[in-house]
Formats: structure tokens, C-alpha cells, sequence
């Protein structure tokens, strides 16, 4: 059976040793620097997962810091809108206030000239009125009054109209 294959005993010796020999050279100088670039694409993989987890860190960091300065600025809005709402209430109070004030005023001003107008007319209407009282004696009398003597009776007239 060992003529059919030929296989003599240092055949199979130097079989077995080449054999051990490629493998300790394909370890060396194949399986070692491909482990090595397995190794080194291995600590790259890792150190950008690392990276990335240190970003998303950071990221969630500032996502916080974000929206507390995003509530601070929104709190800071509804209080100077608070703010002018009750200085917009105080000038509307103020000028209301005025208003009235005015129309006070104006209304004060209105009577003390319907006073004053109301004394010209009762003067104007004494005055008429002691006219027309001093033409109807005279008509009366027959005779006529000279103006000294009219003006003279229509003073007396009103001074006693106006007691």
C-alpha cells in the first residue's frame, strides 16, 4: 500500500516539517501584520464609538444648556411684557384720569360762561325792558324824555330791578 501512493517515511517527515514550517511563516509574516492591522482597525473602530459617545454627550450637554436659556429668555419676555401691560394700565389710568379732568374743566368753564351769558342777557333785557318802560311813560306823559333824563331813569330803573 505504500508503493500506490509513494509515500516513504521521509517524504511524510518533510511534508510534516515543511508544513509546520509554512505555517510558523504565514503566522510571522501573514496571520501577524494582518492581526495587527485587524487589531489597529479595532482601536480605530473603538476610539471614533468613543468620540461619537463623547459627542453625543456634549450634544445633550448643550441641548440642556439650550433650552434652559431658552426658558429663561421666555420667562424674561413674559415679565417685561407683564411689565409694559402694567405701564401701558398706569398711562391708560393717566389719561383717563386727564380726561376727566378736562372735561371737568371744560364743563366748570361751560357753566361759569352760561352764568356769564345768562347776567349779560338779564342786563340786556333790563336794559331793553327799561326802554321800552321809559318810551311807554313817555307816551304817557305826552312829552318827551331828553337823553340825560332817559339814561337817568333807565339806571334807576335797573338799580331798582336789580335790588
Amino acid at each position: 500500500m505504500n508503493n500506490i501512493l509513494q509515500i516513504t517515511p521521509q517524504a511524510l517527515a518533510l511534508q510534516v516539517v515543511s508544513f509546520l514550517l509554512l505555517i510558523w511563516l504565514m503566522r510571522k509574516f501573514l496571520f501577524g501584520p494582518i492581526g495587527g492591522i485587524l487589531e489597529a482597525r479595532q482601536n480605530e473602530v473603538q476610539n471614533t464609538l468613543d468620540q461619537v459617545y463623547r459627542d453625543r454627550e456634549a450634544m445633550e450637554t448643550s441641548r440642556r444648556e439650550y433650552e434652559a436659556r431658552l426658558a429663561g429668555i421666555e420667562a424674561e419676555a413674559r415679565d417685561r411684557i407683564q411689565a409694559a401691560l402694567k405701564e401701558a394700565q398706569g398711562m391708560k389710568e393717566e389719561i383717563i384720569g386727564a380726561a376727566h379732568t378736562e372735561a371737568d374743566r371744560l364743563v366748570d368753564h361751560a357753566r361759569e360762561e352760561v352764568v356769564r351769558e345768562k347776567q349779560r342777557a338779564m342786563v340786556e333785557l333790563r336794559t331793553h325792558v327799561a326802554d321800552l318802560a321809559v318810551e311807554a311813560a313817555g307816551k304817557i306823559l305826552r312829552r318827551s324824555v331828553d337823553d340825560r333824563t332817559h339814561r337817568e331813569l333807565v339806571s334807576d330803573f335797573i338799580n331798582q330791578v336789580g335790588a
